[in-house]
Formats: C-alpha cells, structure tokens, sequence
C-alpha cells in the first residue's frame, strides 16, 4: 500500500495510545490512500475528495488497531490495502447516487450490470435468482436502483478506468469488487459478532471506527480520548459520530430484515 516503511515499534505505539504515532502511519500512508482516491473516484471534486480522505484514514486507523504484528503473514500496507480502497468505493457510490440503500445493495446491482455487459433483464436473472429470502431483491428495488445509479456504461467500468491490469492476475477491478457480498448470511443467532463486523463493514468508516473501538468489534475497545486524538475529534465530536453510526448500522439491518 505504501512504499514508506512503517516498523513494529511505531504499530505498537501506535496500538498502546500514542496518537503521535498513529499520526506518523496516517502521513506515511496518505500518498497511497489519495492514489486510491483518484483510482476509485477520478472524478471526485476536491471537496468529495476530502471526505474520501477522511474515510479512507478512518479505515487504515481501523487496520492498524486490528493489526498483529506477530501472528499476521503479511505486511501492515497489504493487510489494509483492500479495507481502505473498499471504504473509499463504498463511501464514493454512496456520495454520488440518490440511492436511499446501502452501498453494497447498489454494487450487488453494478456487479450484476457489468458481468451482464449492462444488460438489464440479464442482470435481473443473476439479482432476482437469490435464494436466500432475506437478500433477495423485489423487481421494483431492482429497477429504482438501476435508474438511480444512471450512467450503467461509465459506472460500471473498471474502477480505476484501465480495461487491463489492474489486478494481481491482470483482470480489471470494478468497484463491486472492492465491497463484501451482502447476500452471505449473517442470521445465525450463534454469529452475533459476524453480524456486528458485517454492520461495521456497510456504514461510512468513520462511524464504523467509533462503534467499533467502542464496543470491541473486531478490535480491543478503546478509550473515547485515545480515537478522538487518532481520529482528530473533540470528544463531543465522536460521540456525535458514534450515534450516527448507531444510526446508520439500524438503517442496513433493517434494509437486510435482520433482528440487530
């Protein structure tokens, strides 16, 4: 992700509460992160670009709280590269559609476009075959979000506008590549922290980064006064931004019909 090396010590630091630290990883890594930025979203205004930015930090800062040094195989810059260009595509559709869904209902719909060559009926066969009834899409839902999403053609090219290339075997990377499958399963009772880290994943990483240090989803909880600083907040700020994630989580459960 980055070509400046971060070592141990500053991660441990970084993890232990020093937001001086913290700061260091984030500037290392902000080159890459805008790199993204103009990968996913090349036609983001400098002001949408700004906001990209901030969800693209939140989302490394939530990397490098979950990151182990010791038992992860892989480098800090590879274990947060596809967190932090999903946070940013999934932030970038939600800016730019009228889509009153979450991002990744409309990428399910993008995906099922591009793969269909923007063929509608066909991409309706490939959404609407859901067996799951609870991920399953009405043909209505279907259609306000193929209109809401508009352009099919320029929507649904490669996410940083190359045919070729992009990935590690050469194969283009649409944005619906870059955000999780909503239509897997998160209603076993039993798998109540998958729902929790699967909620985490569909709201603005921001919120999900206050929810999460909050709570310990996926991380150790952390004290309000270590993520403000991480993060750049006033307390009041993260307790704003954490209702709003509250908010948000509710919103996708109940726009998935699952009891959170």
């Amino acid at each position: 992700m980055s070509r400046m090396k971060v070592t141990d010590e500053t991660i441990h630091a970084a993890q232990a509460g020093d937001s001086d630290a913290m700061w260091s990883i984030v500037s290392a890594y902000e080159p890459t992160i805008r790199s993204l930025i103009s990968s996913v979203a090349p036609s983001a205004s400098r002001e949408s670009g700004e906001d990209l930015l901030q969800e693209g930090r939140a989302a490394l800062i939530q990397h490098v709280r979950d990151y182990d040094t010791v038992s992860s195989a892989a480098q800090l810059s590879t274990y947060a590269h596809q967190g932090v260009r999903r946070a940013i595509a999934a932030a970038w559709v939600e800016s730019t559609t009228t889509l009153s869904v979450d991002a990744s209902t409309a990428l399910t719909v993008r995906r099922a476009l591009w793969q269909t060559e923007g063929d509608i009926e066909g991409a309706w066969m490939i959404v609407g075959s859901n067996e799951n009834p609870r991920r399953r899409m009405s043909r209505e839902a279907f259609i306000a979000t193929v209109e809401a999403l508009g352009d099919v053609e320029s929507l649904d090219m490669p996410a940083d506008g190359r045919k070729n290339g992009s990935g590690r075997d050469g194969a283009a990377i649409t944005l619906g590549d870059t955000i999780p499958d909503a239509a897997s399963d998160f209603t076993d009772p039993t798998e109540r922290r998958e729902l929790a880290r699967f909620l985490m994943q569909e709201i603005p990483q921001r919120q999900s980064l206050a929810l999460r240090a909050f709570y310990g989803v996926g991380m150790s909880r952390t004290p309000d006064n270590e993520v403000a600083a991480d993060m750049g907040l006033r307390m009041s700020a993260l307790r704003q931004l954490r209702s709003k994630g509250v908010k948000s989580a509710r919103k996708v459960a109940d726009q998935h019909d699952i009891a959170a």
